[in-house]
């Protein structure tokens, strides 16, 4: 019995030391999580940016310069070749567009976006005409798969890009040439005419000082002044400038018709797909054009959408009309407008962030465009880049 006695003393006297050293202890906050705060400050989700410096690229094209509109929340981090989607209000309909990084991502003071006008474009003459120093935006934080990465991509790289595809390649080179980085960059830039060349002071700086950069403009409407290469950027021309495509990796940004183009060129090359990355495609300029599109439907017929959405009070139900040609997530947020806010940023179906499950109905996606199993399975979809070719019904009480 003294024995057991004994050994409840000694228990209560070690509670006792510890409980005493536990109070003479810096306390500790009731609740502190420093992995949380850090993934907070890499991928927050959404930013607030403020426009603070404006210039022309050229006639049809700005470069917007954005700071962090809360000084307490400093710009997230990206890999250069990564986009941002940027979130506008036009003329009451919510919506947004995806604009690479041209900017450094060795400083975070600000980040840089080129935009082009796009002919009978929603956002980007929006942007171009009205945008304004000053003006705040809602942005999503920095997305996107084009970025080197050194174990697969080896350090022979080769850029093709087209017209306003120059943009993340800009961020890229700065990074290259900050870092001095032991990379073999072949830059290959092809634009209509010599007043669309882009960025062209600051390429000309690069080959200038760095040996291990090569720069190449290709011109397909040029001028009688012209004294470089003309044409497209084909197979011959590809092979001219980087001598072999033996152990090199190729990055191609540029519109739908110049990939068609580049990839039968690769292709021709003898170039797996395993060593060719293309930025998300976007949008078709005509959905009834590309391959798998059913001729019975022309771009002018109308679909029935119906909407199952959330409100304070419970579940509510719409329905409106929208046109086949065009991707769903563009009908609902005209219709809808801020009834529903459904979250996106590349508008292509790589993100997958829009993924809406769909309850019945047909829709007709662009080959291309890769939908995970599970999605498919489960009955979601990227609203983003699908398209009604029947009626159908969508579930939005989840977003």
């Amino acid at each position: 019995m003294e024995k057991e006695i004994l050994e409840d003393v000694k228990k209560y006297q070690k509670a006792e030391k510890l409980k005493k050293w536990q109070e003479e202890a810096e306390p500790i906050p009731w609740y502190y999580d420093g992995l949380e705060n850090l993934c907070n400050r890499i991928h927050p989700g959404n930013q607030t940016l403020q426009v603070t410096d404006i210039e022309f690229l050229s006639p049809d094209t700005k470069l917007f310069r954005f700071i962090s509109a809360k000084p307490n929340k400093p710009l997230a981090p990206f890999r250069a070749g990564q986009y941002i989607g940027l979130v506008v209000d036009v003329n009451g309909v919510r919506t947004s567009r995806a604009f690479s990084l041209a900017s450094s991502p060795n400083q975070l003071s600000y980040y840089e976006l080129g935009v082009k006008l796009k002919e009978n474009g929603f956002v980007s003459p929006f942007l171009i005409e009205n945008l304004q120093v000053g003006d705040i935006l809602e942005s999503t934080e920095p997305l996107g798969n084009l970025y080197y990465n050194p174990i697969f991509h080896g350090k022979n790289l080769v850029f093709i890009a087209g017209g306003s595809g120059i943009t993340p390649f800009i961020s890229m080179l700065r990074d290259i040439s900050e870092k001095n980085l032991d990379l073999n960059v072949w830059l290959i830039f092809g634009c209509l005419t010599e007043k669309d060349i882009l960025f062209r002071a600051e390429l000309d700086d690069f080959t200038k000082r760095r040996t291990n950069i090569k720069l190449r403009y290709i011109l397909s409407e040029p001028n009688s002044e012209w004294k470089g290469e003309c044409g497209f950027i084909s197979r011959d021309k590809i092979l001219k400038e980087i001598g072999t495509v033996a152990n090199k990796y190729f990055y191609v940004v540029g519109n739908r018709a110049m990939y068609e183009f580049v990839k039968e060129e690769l292709s021709a090359l003898g170039i797996s797909q395993h060593r060719v990355y293309y930025e998300a495609f976007g949008v078709p300029e005509d959905i009834t054009k590309v391959i798998g599109w059913p001729q019975e439907l022309k771009s002018s017929n109308k679909i029935q959408i119906t909407v199952d959405y959330r409100t304070n009070t419970g579940n509510e139900k719409i329905k409106f009309e929208a046109l086949c040609s065009e991707p769903i997530l563009n009908s609902v947020e005209r219709s809808m407008k801020n009834k529903v806010k459904v979250a996106n940023a590349c508008r292509s179906g790589e993100c997958a962030l829009c993924r809406t499950r769909m309850i019945s109905g047909k829709i007709f996606v662009p080959p291309e465009v890769k939908i995970r199993e599970v999605d498919s399975n489960f009955g979601f979809i990227h609203p983003c880049i699908s398209y009604p070719i029947t009626d159908i019904h969508l579930d939005l009480t989840l977003t």
